[in-house]
């Protein structure tokens, strides 16, 4: 299986955050969660350092704890020291849930932790559970997704009564405690509100294990792209759920409250919903268009993301010049282009590039050079931004971009909120040239 190996398949690259990482940074995402790592010390260092410089609000480092197994202890099979640390930290930290993410030598191992899962169950009384996550073949995006479906599986089902006015959200990335991605959980909330019904379970939102629990009384889950492949566990529960796209975009968005209504029976109040907000959008919308109608622009994000971000430049007349997707397990051009086509209503011009899963190199020789703008990650502003006049982080991670105040790039106010932050990085394009020019 090796003998088709390249060295580009061994350069380390955006999707080497593997599905390790992917664990921790859902369970970062729950905000009395604990990631109990049963790992070396050698992988201490690993993933925390983006994360730590990412989030500007939540401690990133002190909720993620390590088990420091020895070779003795993975030849012997031994989980000694992992159930010392967790009842150790427990009493600490009194945390709601506690998830134990193996590194590859444990997921090598197939050890099952049932044992271990009852028993620091019955010292701690909160819920236990082990993602059995491969740390190979795998990206931090498939690690998260399989974090979100263990919690699913560990709900108390049988205590829940499904409520007509409740549904439950899987697969959102919540990735810090910052105002984009309250910003990001508040707006999904508030178009659900507005289809009069609520969503107490976010998975994930940042909001305390109790929350999650509630998923037990929706009467469906909606699964956003990201969650996809936990699919399996909404129909192993047998409870109603409904795939959607990401809402993103005008035409996302609206996709995706059609779609919802059409699921839950509020198709009406859907289009009413819809009729309103554009109406609100319209004025709004047409100054960006004045402002980035014909502006080139570069993106790095993966699938999904890509997809809707894609689409709402490209609402008011912003012309894609450079895509590259990140990571693998949201799929590469070809997700992205069925996205825009199923989700946004979006055709993509003729002669753009593509990047999938790009290495550092393949970054660094990018053909962004008409781009007036790009969009993406810390890692790819580092390699590109002195070839583009203006650039705006946004993903995982966003070491300099930081918000005190909601910036969501989701639904409606998502898409203008987009739009400013592209009219503002253009903006100070322009007034740094001719500063430069004086």
């Amino acid at each position: 299986m090796y003998e088709d190996l390249r060295l580009d398949d061994l350069v380390i690259r955006s999707s080497s955050h593997t599905a390790f990482f992917g664990v921790y940074l859902a369970t970062h995402a729950i905000l009395d969660g604990m990631c109990m790592c049963h790992a070396s010390v050698g992988c201490k260092v690993k993933t925390q350092e983006h994360l730590t410089a990412h989030d500007g609000v939540m401690d990133a480092h002190n909720r993620r704890r390590y088990s420091q197994f020895i070779d003795e202890d993975l030849i012997n099979g031994s989980t000694a020291q992992l159930e010392e640390e967790i009842v150790a930290w427990h009493k600490r930290q009194q945390s709601g849930v506690v998830v134990i993410d193996g590194s590859t030598p444990i997921s090598l191992q197939a050890q099952s932790m049932a044992g271990v899962i009852q028993r620091m169950e019955e010292q701690t009384g909160a819920h236990v559970v082990h993602v059995p996550a491969r740390n190979y073949e795998s990206d931090y995006f498939s690690g998260y997704a399989d974090t979100i479906g263990t919690v699913l599986r560990r709900l108390e089902w049988n205590s829940g009564t499904p409520r007509a006015d409740e549904v439950s959200i899987v697969g959102y990335v919540f990735d810090r405690y910052e105002a984009d991605q309250i910003g990001n959980v508040a707006e999904l909330r508030r178009l659900l509100l507005n289809l009069r019904l609520k969503s107490p379970a976010v998975f994930m939102s940042g909001e305390p294990y109790a929350h999650l629990k509630q998923a037990v009384n929706a009467r469906c889950h909606l699964v956003l792209p990201h969650a996809a492949s936990q699919q399996k566990v909404l129909q192993g529960l047998g409870v109603e759920y409904c795939q959607t796209g990401l809402p993103m975009s005008l035409g996302g968005t609206k996709a995706w409250l059609r779609q919802v209504g059409a699921k839950l029976g509020v198709e009406q109040r859907a289009n009413e919903v819809i009729t309103h907000e554009m109406k609100r959008l319209k004025p709004l919308a047409e100054l960006a268009r004045r402002q980035l109608a014909g502006r080139r622009f570069a993106l790095f994000a993966d699938a999904p993301r890509a997809a809707g971000a894609v689409a709402t430049l490209m609402d008011v007349g912003m012309i894609p010049g450079l895509i590259g997707t990140l990571h693998f397990h949201c799929g590469g051009r070809a997700a992205v282009e069925a996205q825009l086509r199923e989700y946004h209503e979006i055709e993509l011009p003729p002669g753009v590039e593509w990047l999938e899963n790009p290495t550092p190199a393949e970054v660094r020789a990018a053909r962004i050079d008409d781009c007036e703008v790009a969009f993406g990650t810390t890692i790819e502003r580092q390699q590109l931004a002195s070839r583009v006049p203006a650039w705006v982080e946004y993903g995982f991670p966003s070491e300099d971009r930081h918000f005190v105040f909601p910036a969501p790039d989701l639904g409606f106010n998502g898409a203008l909120r987009l739009w400013e932050q592209a009219m503002q990085a253009l903006a100070q394009a322009r007034s740094g040239a001719l500063d430069r020019r004086d």
